[in-house]
């Protein structure tokens, strides 16, 4: 809710995209298109994740942005919790002082 592009978040969605839950987006939320990058979203079974949104013709694709990962942002803001879980409530984690520096990758 705190990225200015985010106009809504819609809590416990699902990772595998279900015909009811795409439905769900489109009539009760009113989204578009389902969008994501040009890199592959598999499920794990090996199926394309949008498959569905695609067929309906409610799906578009963008090119993904060298070097910038949202999954690599999240795994970097899960290891943030767990280090501060375990630390001291009073000391930074090298990581957490790390980030606030903008040092590291």
């Amino acid at each position: 809710r705190a990225v200015k592009w985010v106009h809504d978040v819609i809590p416990d969605a699902p990772y595998a995209m279900t015909e009811d839950f795409m439905n769900k987006l489109f009539n009760e939320y009113n989204i578009d298109y389902i969008i994501h990058g040009d890199d592959p979203c598999l499920l794990p079974d090996g199926t394309d994740a949008y498959a569905l949104a695609n067929k309906a013709g409610r799906y578009k694709q963008i090119k993904r942005t060298e070097g910038v990962s949202t999954t690599d942002i999240v795994g970097r803001m899960l290891l943030c919790v767990r280090e501060r879980s375990a630390s001291d409530s009073h000391n930074h984690s090298s990581l957490q002082r790390q980030f606030s520096h903008g040092h590291g990758q």
